[in-house]
């Protein structure tokens, strides 16, 4: 995992599951883990003139990073070039970092080149909204790692994200919003789905379809450094504006790893 460089931030204690948040005597630099989709092997949806979902998501993340280092926060990545890291393993890597918030980018992509716009999605404990992008998000995942009961470890990584899903309906709404309103996206709505990278973050957490790599027109401006900085600045207000709304505290589980 890479931080950005020259952060500086301070210390803080984790907070014990469901304990209410203790006032802070210094200002706390909140802890963005952002999780640019595939990699590595995994290329992702691929667009009509060759743009791949893995390249697009990095170079989308590396300007979300510095977004949110302008903004104050600190932004830490699950893989900050043309790595595979496991489904299973990202989640863990933001619990691991003691993250606040997990955002995990991704392009949608659909038959019709016509589909267009942003959907931002939270973990369904069901079957969810959007059976189709689930099947292609979740492909090669397979079981939970080191576990000789799935359904036994399915179970408690559901019950870890159970206890912030609506903190993550709200960042959801919150980043929604700032898609259409500064960067000109199609507003498709805020659903829920059953993604296996959302599972087990002990923390809000969010995958963003930031754009229809299928769509000649959003493939273009996915490959454009000014759109991309739109929606890095748009993801960047949401955040700000979902601990706006939660006074800017945060729930932590306590965690291994460092914090």
């Amino acid at each position: 995992m890479i931080r950005l460089p020259n952060v500086l931030f301070a210390t803080f204690s984790l907070l014990a599951w469901g304990q209410t948040p203790k006032p802070i005597a210094q200002p706390l630099r909140l802890r963005v883990m952002v999780d640019p989709g595939h990699g590595g092997d995994d290329g992702g949806a691929k667009g009509p003139r060759g743009l791949k979902e893995k390249v697009a998501a990095l170079e989308i993340a590396k300007a979300v990073g510095l977004k949110l280092q302008a903004a104050g926060f600190e932004a830490v990545f699950t893989r900050d070039d043309d790595t595979f890291i496991p489904l299973w393993d990202r989640a863990q890597a933001a619990n691991a970092q003691g993250a606040d918030l997990f955002i995990s980018l991704h392009l949608n992509a659909a038959r019709a080149k016509a589909a267009r716009g942003s959907e931002v999605f939270f973990l369904s404990l069901g079957k969810g909204d959007d059976e189709d992008v689930v099947a292609v998000e979740n492909a090669g995942a397979g079981v939970a790692p080191g576990s000789p009961d799935s359904v036994v470890a399915s179970i408690l990584d559901d019950l870890a994200q159970k206890a912030f899903l609506q903190d993550s309906e709200r960042l959801a709404v919150a980043i929604q919003g700032q898609l259409n309103r500064l960067a000109g996206i199609k507003e498709r709505g805020v659903k829920q789905a059953p993604f296996i990278v959302l599972r087990g973050a002990a923390m809000p957490a969010v995958l963003v379809e930031v754009a229809f790599i299928s769509n000649p027109k959003e493939e273009e401006k996915l490959k454009d450094a000014a759109f991309r900085a739109k929606v890095a600045e748009a993801l960047t207000l949401g955040v700000r504006r979902y601990f706006a709304e939660t006074n800017g505290t945060v729930r932590r589980r306590m965690v291994g790893g460092p914090g």
